[in-house]
């Protein structure tokens, strides 16, 4: 997850982007079948977000559907088999 270096701090102590990653990853230690993820890459910086780009690709080579819904394109491009546009919902 990227946070060895401050795996002493409390994570009162930590960023808010920190906190978030600390928060995803232990959301993908448990047993699951499917993730839904509502924006994640929110408070994460570049690093944090290759992170997550990752930790996705990682969840749909073991199996687990992810189902994702965010306003980043990069991060979307990157990670999707399937793309439903919102605007083509209007």
């Amino acid at each position: 997850m990227g946070l060895a270096e401050i795996a002493d701090q409390l994570p009162v102590t930590m960023s808010s982007g920190q906190r978030h990653r600390l928060a995803l990853g232990s959301a993908l230690v448990r047993p699951r079948t499917i993730v839904v993820l509502d924006e994640p890459e929110q408070h994460l910086d570049a690093g944090g977000r290759a992170w997550l780009a990752e930790a996705i690709r990682a969840e749909k080579h073991a199996g687990t559907a992810v189902l994702l819904v965010s306003h980043d394109h990069t991060l979307v491009a990157a990670v999707a088999d399937e793309i439903v546009d919102g605007d083509s919902w209007r």
